[in-house]
């Protein structure tokens, strides 16, 4: 794993248990691969810097992968419906619970919503969320050979392949052409 439990528990601060990190932190590096063309698994950052960078978003959207999950349950498990004095049904969502009296409160209509809950209601929101977060966590960071991590433009050297430098300036030299012969004349 680029970032470890250890690193996200001490470093980061963060307050998933083991196993839901290791659930989570998996999810969220291969999120970080697609963003970045798999560029960590064959060149991983060598300066400190960057490699805190990578950890420290790794880590963030691990927090952020494991909130959406977290919503999803509560919103399963509250799902069903709430009969009104009119006769209307409506969706549930709980919204308190009292124990003495055994009160359990309920909203049909909406409430307050977050950029979380609304990522945890839309794909296409959570997915725009994760690559900004992996964009403002990356933004400049380099790998191991100089080139920026969410760069996309020519394809970058596949895993294995000899990773080569431009030359140094060197005068180009012209390339020879070939000495015409007489048989070459005569043919024509």
């Amino acid at each position: 794993m680029y970032a470890d439990y250890e690193y996200y528990q001490t470093e980061y601060g963060g307050k998933m248990s083991a196993d839901e990190y290791k659930r989570f932190g998996r999810r969220a590096e291969r999120r970080i691969d697609g963003i970045t063309g798999n560029k960590l698994q064959f060149a991983y950052p060598t300066n400190e810097r960057d490699v805190e960078a990578v950890k420290d978003c790794v880590c963030e959207l691990a927090d952020f992968l494991y909130q959406i999950d977290s919503y999803n349950n509560a919103a399963m498990e509250s799902m069903g419906t709430v009969a009104q004095a009119d006769g209307t049904v409506k969706g549930k969502v709980i919204t308190s619970i009292s124990s003495g009296s055994e009160s359990i409160g309920y909203s049909a209509a909406g409430s307050a919503s977050t950029a979380t809950m609304e990522a945890a209601k839309d794909k296409k929101v959570a997915d725009a969320m994760v690559y900004g977060m992996v964009k403002d966590g990356l933004c400049g960071i380099k790998d191991s050979n100089g080139v920026n991590l969410l760069y996309a433009g020519i394809p970058y050297p596949r895993r294995n392949a000899p990773i080569s430098r431009p030359p140094e300036d060197k005068p180009v030299e012209k390339p020879t052409e070939p000495e015409e012969s007489e048989e070459t004349e005569n043919e024509i």
